[in-house]
């Protein structure tokens, strides 16, 4: 099952910002994400795009997923300019595990969760709460030009996936090339790591191969981070377990084993709702 409900309310139920749609919530968690693996990974960090506005807890909890969910893939990247056989096999069996994903498994999901068979009723507020306005001046900024409508934010998403995919298969065939030519033993080596990328991000069913309940608390916490972010902002001020008892509403599910254990994790993180150092009277539930 996907870990949340599409909404387009906040915690108020009440009218929402742009950061309340489809555009203006994923891209800011990708691009963070995007910073957290490259900064495990001690690799050049890449220009921020979206995830500058994000507040550190956030930030904060990708760096906690690079030692889970992504570790994987930090443990991929090179060292330095040195060939390493079994990270090479294990990024070409990466690859196909997404090929595999986006070519079969990716459609079976989103039918399962009924996005495929929407009613004209849900297909309108599905359209609402993409956020073609703000999805435009997205791409307006990657772009350095304007894009004003639906259709030129299609395009421009699409030639990016097109050129992203052709770029990897080209990466890939060139690192298949040059591994097959190395000695023997490499090659062994290779040929290894193949499976162990396969296995290293996605499982047989599509979902992320290495979490536990620390790690789903996390993905819920990302999924609500602008309704967080308001209840942060609220007065009189708020506390974690209204924080947890809104997000088990959501979710429609108990989120963590007790309040304690959501407690320390928030403490990991720095996810404060009250303000530290202020005997302010907070609401509970």
């Amino acid at each position: 099952m996907l870990p949340c409900k599409i909404s387009g309310m906040n915690f108020y139920s009440t009218t929402v910002g742009p950061q309340h749609t489809l555009f203006g919530r994923v891209p800011p968690l990708m691009d963070a994400m995007r910073l957290a693996i490259s900064r495990a990974a001690e690799q050049p960090l890449p220009p921020v795009q979206f995830a500058d506005s994000l507040p550190p807890w956030i930030h904060n909890i990708a760096d906690e997923l690079t030692c889970t969910v992504f570790k994987g893939i930090v443990n991929m990247a090179p060292m330095g300019n040195k060939y390493h056989a079994r990270k090479a096999g294990q990024i070409i069996g990466l690859l196909i595990r997404a090929a595999i994903f986006w070519s079969k498994q990716a459609s079976v999901i989103l039918e399962r969760e009924g996005l495929t068979k929407l009613s004209v009723e849900q297909e309108k507020k599905l359209e609402k709460l993409i956020g073609w306005e703000f999805a435009c001046a997205q791409a307006s900024k990657l772009t350095g030009r304007p894009i004003t409508t639906k259709a030129q934010v299609m395009k421009f998403w699409a030639s990016q996936v097109t050129r992203f995919a052709l770029h990897t298969a080209k990466i890939g065939w060139d690192l298949i090339k040059f591994a097959v030519q190395q000695p023997v033993e490499e090659v062994y080596q290779f040929f290894s790591g193949i499976p162990e990328g396969l296995k290293c991000f996605l499982n047989n069913d599509g979902d992320f191969a290495k979490t536990g309940k620390r790690t789903e608390i996390f993905i819920v916490l990302l999924i609500y981070w602008p309704e967080i972010e308001e209840m942060r902002q609220a007065k009189p001020p708020l506390t974690r377990k209204f924080l947890l008892d809104w997000l088990e509403k959501q979710e429609g599910k108990q989120v963590a084993e007790s309040d304690k254990i959501f407690c320390a994790l928030c403490d990991d993180i720095s996810l404060d709702l009250a303000p530290t150092g202020h005997p302010f009277k907070t609401l509970q539930l």
